[in-house]
């Protein structure tokens, strides 16, 4: 999902991935928590400076904002009418509340601060380096494989999708809402089931054939540096202006 950000040589990029997988999951608890605006505008300047040491270009954080933003936008026609609290203005004889405006700009901004520290500490490691840091940071190893193992065939579940639709569409389908297309959806969820277990017995035994005895040792190991110890002590400083702001 987040491939085109794993390839850089920012100052983020070459941070130790436990680093950014623990500070993300503190960032993104601690700006969840916040109830009031002025914490969640600090967070999400951070996220900002965050996204711009990592030098990602604008426009491709734009269209991801975009895409959460969307499902953002139904809050904001809904709440506003329904939160309870004074009436900020009238239209069409619907009330406006003010304390709900205030609750959706506050949903919007810790959302968006979220989703940009995401990017910026997660999606700059590879999958490889998130599953090793993984590991260190003692997550039980079933948990860890199995993401990983979601993670690595989400793509090829993907792919089976797109060409049994290409396959449908060929033969004249259309989605409409009829009894035709919902007979239609369900033969193909049936088939990816099918296709899932049967690709997902073939890796097991291949991967049995190859030695796999239920662990995933590791070669390389992480070091920590001097601009480890610092960037830690940074994003801890922005964490602890968060709480206290």
């Amino acid at each position: 999902m987040f491939n085109e950000y794993i390839n850089g040589n920012s100052i983020i990029h070459r941070f130790d991935p436990r680093i950014k997988i623990i500070y993300a999951f503190v960032f993104s608890v601690v700006i969840a928590l916040q109830n009031e605006l002025i914490p969640s505008l600090i967070g999400l300047l951070i996220s900002i400076i965050l996204v711009m040491l990592a030098r990602i270009r604008l426009l491709e954080i734009i269209n991801r904002l975009l895409i959460v933003d969307k499902f953002l936008l139904l809050l904001w026609l809904v709440l506003p009418l329904t939160y309870p609290g004074e009436p900020l203005l009238k239209i069409l004889g619907l009330k406006i509340s003010q304390p709900g405006l205030l609750f959706t700009l506050l949903l919007t901004i810790k959302a968006n601060a979220i989703l940009l520290i995401l990017i910026s500490l997660i999606a700059t490691s590879s999958i490889f380096d998130i599953v090793h840091s993984l590991l260190h940071l003692k997550i039980p190893e079933k948990l860890v494989f199995l993401f990983f193992l979601i993670y690595r065939y989400l793509w090829v579940l993907n792919d089976e999708y797109e060409k049994i639709i290409r396959a449908a569409k060929a033969r004249g389908f259309k989605l409409r809402n009829s009894i035709h297309t919902y007979k239609t959806i369900a033969y193909i969820v049936g088939s990816l089931l099918v296709k899932s277990y049967s690709r997902a017995d073939n890796l097991y035994r291949a991967m049995v054939c190859r030695g796999f005895c239920g662990k995933f040792w590791l070669i390389d190991h992480f070091q920590f540096k001097t601009t480890d110890v610092f960037g830690a002590i940074l994003l801890t400083i922005c964490n602890i202006l968060i709480i206290i702001a």
